[in-house]
């Protein structure tokens, strides 16, 4: 069993890589949770992202309220400080210990290092192109053009032949298929590359924030 898979079964989450989960974040609450959330969603090196309701500790559910994204290096909880109500000391207290017996890292984030430009305007743009309809041959071909390296999105349109190759990526990387340079993309001199050859070591997003939409995720109650 995987360490995601057996931490899922710790603590209730809303898995917001699988498909449902996407549709959950969909667009118009320009919460930064909602935000964060769709970055994180197109950062290659996420591996795994929840918002997690609550945590166990002591035969208690302590509240968190927080997206979680797993790395390499371990498990990350966002707290968007600007978009909550404030913790007392022991509040604070006991959901520091749970994180900690949970090894979870808290990470505190605001509207500025959310709303970060260019990032934060890239990310929707490709957002924006998530529900587009792909032929499979053509989703096949652009497969294939990047089995060997990445390509630009210039050097890729011309390898498979389509010109407006741009929202075919976009949905693609929402689609978690490829994987771009977040700072760069939509720029057709941007680099593309399959999400299963992990050629990037470093996301452009390197663990930011946000908060969501039709989920109202971590909205103060």
């Amino acid at each position: 069993m995987s360490q995601a898979a057996a931490r899922s079964r710790r603590y209730p989450t809303i898995d917001l890589l699988s498909a449902s989960g996407r549709a959950l974040l969909g667009c118009g609450n320009e919460s930064n949770c909602r935000r964060l959330a769709v970055q994180l969603t197109l950062d290659s090196t996420v591996s795994s992202l929840s918002f997690v309701p609550t945590l166990p500790l002591a035969g208690e559910q302590i509240e968190v309220g927080m997206l979680v994204a797993e790395y390499d290096d371990g498990f990350v909880a966002y707290d968007v400080v600007d978009e909550r109500v404030d913790r007392d000391i022991d509040t604070e207290g006991m959901l520091l210990i749970a994180l900690d017996k949970h090894d979870i890292t808290l990470r505190a984030v605001d509207t500025f290092s959310i709303c970060a430009q260019p990032l934060a305007q890239n990310c929707e743009r490709i957002w924006e192109h998530r529900g587009l309809e792909i032929d499979r041959h053509l989703g096949a071909r652009i497969e294939r053009a990047l089995e060997r390296d990445r390509l630009s999105v210039r050097e890729l349109s011309h390898a498979v032949g389509e010109r407006n190759i741009t929202p075919i990526v976009s949905n693609l990387i929402c689609k978690r298929v490829l994987c771009a340079d977040l700072a760069t993309f939509p720029d057709r001199d941007a680099w593309v590359a399959r999400r299963s050859d992990r050629l990037v070591e470093n996301s452009s997003l390197n663990c930011k924030t946000a908060k969501s939409t039709r989920l109202k995720l971590g909205a103060p109650k």
